[in-house]
């Protein structure tokens, strides 16, 4: 029988039977990276590179498996690919969305938001795209969902779906010259590359960007390239003879992949340290360069190297414990996330850090049981086969207690999560926050031009020119109103929170002119800024509050104040937020040494203080994703404001 996928070694001298020591502990260090990040994200601001080592991986041993399958057999068998795909994923979703429903129902509120969006993504392997087209990526941001990673599921998965088609049809085709398949890879990954770089630059979300198939499919097919470039990577020859007959295994190029393999690996942990993900270019570009990095590592894993140093890292990474966390990756990458996001909710966005050691201990102990009593006994015997191991198990029990249990807990925990599902709010309370801020806000600026309306209609002879012209020669009136502050001199450009805040505002400074979104960073705001400042539309006392949203860049600042008219000052309101937002701190301490720079124009409205210390007395300030005002923090940050633009006008 002709083979498939022919290379030059014949399945007379493969090793049938081989596994590659190291890729599980290659795979312990990829989730271990994504753990730390997400608990203690300050430790290791680009751990979520450990994702893109996952796809490498990935892509590297599906195509791997599926060339030696082709290369063994002279056929792949797609439909029994798909289902031992679907033994290794299903089980341990199922199990975990089975918990994690009743969970959210005991909890409710914010967490059952968008339920029934991410199970419909769960169960159609799409959890990527549903978020793109929900366009919930801002609010996420702060009110996390329980099921956020399984975007990386579903990308896999549309890759484990389309890219054995694709490798059966480059073997029809191309026949012997199916290598040649390796340049639609290496176009796939510049056109990967590419289309993530225009989005960018078009304006398009960094969500779409990192969670679209089509923008991060570089790392899978790096992994497809390798295993392109050594097809027998899972079959190597028994004899070390033939090994010599196919493959270099010493020499200056071996040499240089021992050393390029050391290298990947040991730059791994420091590349997460210095390349956050908030860093210029770190998508799509960074997450690049951590994949190449994981195919660095595992080229030099490959049996045709026989070098020492080759040896001793398939060893260092073969070591027990190593291997121990990557067998259970999977459990582990699927559960660290929803438990952490229930402590968010349970113990409030700030919560401290030590709470997550115990988060981490839950996680290794939950994905420990998942793998020894559901998935390894489906992978190794199938649904079918472990059904009805399950039900002999049953039957052979002395009591009818531990199966009636064990149905009864999977129809409840499948009804609450139906429950779950149809109780849900439609948003979260920081959402309803800022729509009930839009509401009111249009409602006060509704009443105000009824009212102006009403004076023109009473006075014809003055029009609207002539009534600012007599407020700002006139401020004691406006101060009148609004205590020791001339609201028709103020103006506020901000970002969600001032949205929910607004209508507070109006009701202290009825005649500011207020120009606020969700989503709102310092780069955004900028060119609206310049266009007010070109068009005189920024009063005396320009407030800007962008702190929430983004890292404030040295320069940027300047900027604003360059953009303002001569003599104007310009207050700006200090961040507050969990500590998982990392650049609020950041730009905080910029906005501080900004303002200690321009004493005589900038002065601080400290909103981070004020809400650090009311917090130690009081509860029901800020909402669950901590950083939105409730109505008491609502009236807080307002005040705040009101006591920094009254010394502004001073």
């Amino acid at each position: 029988m002709k083979s498939l996928f022919t290379t030059s070694v014949r399945p007379d001298e493969a090793n049938r039977r081989y596994i590659l020591p190291g890729l599980d502990g290659l795979r312990a260090i990829a989730v271990l990276l994504v753990m730390v990040y997400h608990f203690w994200p300050t430790v290791l601001p680009g751990g979520m590179i450990g994702v893109d080592i996952f796809f490498v991986i990935s892509g590297f041993l599906i195509t791997s498996l599926l060339l030696r399958e082709g290369a063994l057999t002279g056929k792949i068998a797609l439909g029994s690919f798909w289902i031992r795909r679907a033994r290794r994923l299903l089980p341990a979703i199922t199990l975990l969305i089975l918990v994690m429903g009743p969970v959210s129902l005991l909890i409710g509120g914010d967490i059952q938001v968008n339920l029934g969006r991410q199970l419909a993504g769960a169960a159609t392997f799409s959890s990527n795209w549903i978020s793109i087209f929900a366009g919930n990526d801002y609010f996420a941001q702060t009110s996390p969902e329980l099921f956020t990673n399984f975007w990386s599921l579903a990308v896999e998965e549309q890759f484990y779906v389309v890219w054995p088609l694709l490798i059966v049809a480059a073997g029809l085709l191309l026949r012997r010259r199916w290598r040649r398949f390796s340049v639609v890879m290496v176009l796939g990954i510049i056109a990967s590359l590419s289309v993530a770089t225009a989005l960018l630059m078009s304006g398009a979300p960094i969500s779409r960007v990192y969670y679209g198939t089509d923008t991060h499919l570089y790392g899978l097919l790096l992994g497809a390239l390798l295993a392109f470039a050594r097809p027998w990577s899972l079959y190597p020859p028994l004899q070390q003879s033939v090994l010599y007959r196919v493959a270099q295994p010493f020499g200056l190029v071996a040499f240089a992949r021992v050393m390029i393999s050391w290298l990947s690996l040991f730059a791994l942990i420091p590349y997460a340290i210095l390349v956050p993900e908030s860093a210029p270019g770190a998508i799509p570009w960074g997450l690049f360069g951590a994949s190449l990095l994981a195919l660095g590592v595992i080229q030099g894993m490959l049996p045709d190297m026989l070098a020492g140093a080759s040896e001793m890292l398939r060893r260092l990474l073969n070591f027990a414990p190593l291997r121990w966390v990557g067998e259970r990756s999977y459990g582990l990458y699927l559960w660290h996330w929803p438990l952490a996001v229930v402590m968010h909710y349970l113990l409030g966005a700030d919560r401290s850090p030590l709470v997550n050691v115990g988060v981490l201990v839950a996680t290794f102990a939950i994905a420990e049981m998942s793998y020894r009593w559901v998935e390894t006994p489906i992978r190794r015997y199938g649904f079918r086969g472990s059904a009805n191991r399950a039900v002999a198990a049953f039957q052979s029990s002395r009591t009818k207690f531990l199966p009636v249990s064990v149905v009864l807990a999977v129809v409840v925990a499948a009804a609450s999560t139906g429950l779950a599902v149809h109780t849900a709010p439609a948003m979260t309370a920081a959402q309803q926050s800022v729509e009930d801020g839009k509401r009111a806000a249009a409602e006060r600026l509704k009443a105000r031009q009824e009212a102006q309306a009403a004076s023109a209609s009473a006075n014809p002879s003055a029009s609207a020119a002539d009534k600012d012209a007599k407020a700002s020669a006139s401020p004691s009136a406006s101060k009148a109103a609004t205590g020791s502050v001339n609201s028709s001199q103020v103006t506020v450009v901000g970002d969600s929170i001032v949205v929910a805040v607004s209508p507070e505002l109006y009701d202290k400074m009825p005649e500011a002119s207020i120009d606020a979104a969700e989503g709102r960073t310092i780069a955004k705001a900028l060119p609206i800024i310049k266009s007010m400042g070109a068009n005189g539309q920024i009063r005396k006392t320009f407030v800007l509050s962008v702190t929430a949203n983004s890292t404030i860049l040295d320069g940027q600042l300047d900027e604003v104040l360059a953009a303002m008219p001569a003599g104007s000052k310009l207050v700006l309101v200090t961040g507050y937020g969990p500590r998982n937002l990392t650049w609020i701190d950041y730009s905080n301490g910029k906005i501080r040494e900004f303002a200690a720079q321009h004493s005589d124009r900038v002065i601080i409205a400290d909103w981070n203080s004020a809400i650090r210390q009311a917090l130690q007395t009081q509860s029901g300030l800020l909402a669950s994703d901590g950083v939105h005002p409730e109505a008491a923090g609502q009236e807080l940050y307002a005040q705040v404001l009101m006591e920094a633009i009254a010394k502004a006008q001073k």
